[in-house]
């Protein structure tokens, strides 16, 4: 990081207004590492190309001639749509906040993986709580007797 621990490293050079914004935004909420920091360079100029390429799909048109002269989707959509992507995934992995996360919190894709698995097995926790095999246990008997073989 910079000298000081309180002063953030300067935006490298040659950022538009999206990716000094983005840059800026950042670390004014995280505290990141020399590996993240270059992460986030990145993620920054991905967010200036893709500003630069929505402004001249916006220039253009949004269909253009295929390979026989068939209307098609101009190509940049779909470079734009990659772009997007990439930004995502490189702002997930400097651990941006997301919803039902404190700031200061972040979890790891695993911790997050955990949670859904859960929330998809035993739904939500806060639910009233369902009833539970030891709660009957004359059901539970039965169903010991039927796995056992000696159910009549």
């Amino acid at each position: 990081m910079a000298d000081d621990e309180n002063t953030p490293p300067p935006a490298p050079d040659g950022l538009g207004e999206r990716g000094l914004r983005l840059w800026n935004d950042t670390l004014t909420e995280l505290e990141l590492d020399p590996d993240e920091l270059l992460l986030l360079e990145e993620a920054a100029r991905l967010a200036d190309e893709i500003d630069t390429m929505g402004a001249a799909l916006d220039a253009g048109e949004l269909l253009s001639k295929g390979s026989r002269g068939q209307p098609v989707a101009n190509p940049l959509i779909r470079e734009i749509r990659g772009h997007r992507l990439a930004l995502s995934r490189i702002l997930r992995q400097l651990g941006a906040t997301r919803p039902g996360e404190e700031s200061g919190e972040r979890s790891t894709p695993s911790q997050r993986g955990r949670k859904a698995a859960l929330a998809r097995w035993h739904g939500d926790r806060s639910a009233p709580a369902r009833t539970q095999w030891s709660s009957a246990p004359a059901v539970m008997d039965d169903y010991r007797q039927a796995f056992r073989g000696d159910a009549s």
